[in-house]
């Protein structure tokens, strides 16, 4: 049973991953989105956002990954110090890479930014203050605006463990009537308020028979339909979770080696790729005249993109991977 879970989740991860990598794509080659589409559409049915569907995909993943794999007995301290191990380091060495370039490359690119931000970026909040409306400006390089969202989230984890342990029911009641709220007035910018309740679904999910599953995957598209004009944040929730429910029910279908593989493979390097691939487009990108650039260039420069940016962050795990190994030799003679 443990097997298909971590099939299925590293199917949904690998379905959210490519959804992040269409939508930022098609948002660079498209000037965000005032030119056509090419060859791929930034909208799904019920008028979800593709960049939106993806980040669900990712924060409901996030969370059943974590309730699979954090001990019950884990303390706080102990949670939080492992996921900085698992975030920070990838992160600050990916900035660091592109910092040193855009600041050779563009000089003057970082004028506007004010050095106190710094902290933000420190913290992995850069992308997420600018979203926020913080700041209007900041050193940020790399990684996207929901790496704050989950960082948030991250905070939350202990607590949300431990009351769906004691009191399911109850965690999910009040879950709701704090975060529908803040959602819907705006407090939070519409960046973390709507994804607890998602994170806190991939948590439950573990927990649900086959039946409970079969039953909510419709229940969450009609809801979604019903709410389409309603609010499309909470209407991508509740669709994101039906597909959720419904790749997780067909990954018997597909778990087979190669594909069990291949989902391992891409859990790997997904972070890594999500970190790089977004200053990857944008400067690949800027040597093209989007307005002239042909479907079939289009496609070529998908495919280049792509792989680019897997070799990117194949190159990045790598280096961290030398690094580490560096740093522990010094430890080990001093």
């Amino acid at each position: 049973m443990k097997k298909q879970r971590l099939f299925y989740l590293d199917l949904v991860r690998a379905v959210a991953l490519f959804s992040i990598l269409i939508v930022h794509f098609n948002a660079t080659v498209t000037g965000y989105f005032t030119l056509p589409h090419k060859i791929f559409t930034s909208t799904l049915p019920l008028g979800t956002y593709l960049g939106d569907f993806g980040s669900s995909l990712f924060f409901i993943v996030s969370g059943a990954s974590l309730a699979l794999t954090v001990p019950a007995d884990q303390s706080p301290a102990q949670f939080y110090k492992k996921r900085a191990k698992a975030v920070y380091p990838l992160f600050w060495l990916a900035w660091f890479v592109v910092f040193c370039y855009r600041f050779v490359t563009r000089p003057g690119s970082f004028g506007g930014a004010k050095t106190v931000t710094l902290v933000l970026t420190f913290l992995g909040l850069d992308n997420f203050a600018v979203a926020a409306g913080w700041v209007g400006m900041d050193f940020a390089c790399v990684g996207e605006w929901f790496l704050g969202s989950i960082l948030f989230l991250y905070l939350l984890f202990p607590l949300l463990q431990r009351g769906l342990r004691r009191n399911p029911w109850l965690t999910w009641v009040l879950t709701a009537a704090v975060c529908v709220p803040v959602h819907l007035m705006g407090r939070d910018a519409r960046l973390v308020a709507v994804h607890i309740p998602e994170f806190l679904f991939g948590m439950t999910f573990l927990t649900l028979g086959k039946k409970v599953k079969c039953a909510l995957a419709p229940v969450f598209l009609l809801a979604a339909a019903a709410l389409q004009s309603f609010d499309g944040k909470i209407t991508c929730a509740l669709a994101s979770a039906a597909v959720f429910i419904l790749l997780a029910l067909a990954a018997p279908l597909l778990d087979r080696p190669w594909p069990r593989a291949l989902g391992a493979k891409l859990a790997k390097v997904s972070y890594a790729v999500f970190l790089v691939h977004h200053v990857l487009i944008q400067d690949m990108a800027a040597h093209f005249d989007l307005a002239a650039l042909s479907r079939r260039d289009t496609a070529f420069l998908f495919v280049v993109y792509l792989a680019a940016a897997f070799a990117a962050a194949e190159a990045l795990l790598w280096l961290q991977s030398v690094l580490r190994t560096r740093f522990a030799a010094l430890r080990a003679q001093s």
